[in-house]
């Protein structure tokens, strides 16, 4: 039996004025995961765990980072300074301690919280999430085409606006989503194929763009940048959650953050993509980081 999904989303006052979207899903009373989305990408995006929260007895809260769906753009901002956006919301919401998954996108911020603040959490996840990008493997492992936009980006940084333009055109035009959708794994296209899961992907993903390109553009540029910390230095244990058949993220990444950080454990799925891993072992994900 299904349970319908009836999100909360509200937004806080931080300290400096600016606003930090949220959505909570699962259990009220559970315990508290923090769910950071992918790029481009929303709060909403925690909802694809609903059910599994649900039957885990989990709070699961999805945060939108700075400048996409109900969270103001922060110009000065950083990969480490979302750790203190967190802190604050943790702190609003009387939450001492709480877990973190980051899905793609979200895999910075989960490595930049368990690197600030460690004595926060209860666990940590990672799950089919882009490393830093200065480390050679990382660049050498994308497709010749990712390549080449990515140091196209470094060099003119407003590029990742037209991207962005165009990524949010996509969503609303059915035929180029259609052509978009193909160069997905044939796993990851079988997601794609549920109308509920799709409109769903859908739905969190133009939610990025609410208030316009300028926030995921933003972020691009960042993650793109040395992220002011070495994965070395993070000794709180994640967990790395991987597919082999992901096109979005290459296993390489995963095994980056792996042979880096000391207390990193992989879970390797040789036949799963970048979103079939939260569809197929969401339950598997959610349990490593409830201690």
């Amino acid at each position: 039996m299904k349970h319908k999904i009836e999100h909360n989303s509200l937004s806080l006052e931080l300290k400096d004025g600016r606003q930090l979207g949220f959505a909570e899903y699962g259990d009220p009373d559970g315990k508290p995961i923090f769910y950071f989305h992918g790029l481009p990408g929303s709060r909403l995006e925690a909802g694809h765990l609903h059910e599994v929260a649900i039957a885990n007895n989990l709070r699961l809260i999805g945060l939108d980072r700075p400048g996409m769906g109900l969270s103001s753009i922060e110009p000065k901002r950083s990969i480490l300074s979302w750790a203190a956006d967190v802190e604050a919301f943790a702190n609003f919401m009387g939450i001492d301690k709480f877990s973190i998954i980051g899905h793609s996108g979200g895999a910075p911020f989960i490595a930049a919280c368990a690197y600030v603040m460690p004595h926060r959490l209860n666990g940590a996840a990672i799950v089919s999430g882009m490393a830093p990008f200065d480390i050679p493997e990382a660049t050498t492992s994308l497709a010749l085409g990712q390549r080449v936009v990515n140091s196209i980006i470094k060099m003119i940084p407003w590029v990742a606006n037209i991207m962005m333009k165009l990524t949010s055109i996509m969503l609303n035009k059915p035929g180029m989503l259609k052509q978009m959708l193909k160069q997905m794994s044939e796993v990851d296209q079988l997601v794609f194929r549920e109308p509920e899961s799709s409109q769903a992907i859908i739905d969190a993903t133009k939610e990025a763009f609410r208030n316009g390109v300028s926030g995921p553009s933003q972020e691009i540029v960042l993650t793109l940048k040395p992220w002011g910390f070495k994965l070395e230095t993070i000794i709180y244990p994640i967990t790395i959650w991987q597919g082999g058949m992901d096109k979005q993220a290459h296993e390489m990444h995963a095994r980056i953050y792996a042979k880096l950080m000391p207390n990193a454990n992989l879970t390797f799925f040789k036949n799963e993509g970048h979103l079939s891993i939260l569809k197929n072992h969401g339950e598997e994900i959610v349990r490593s980081v409830c201690y």
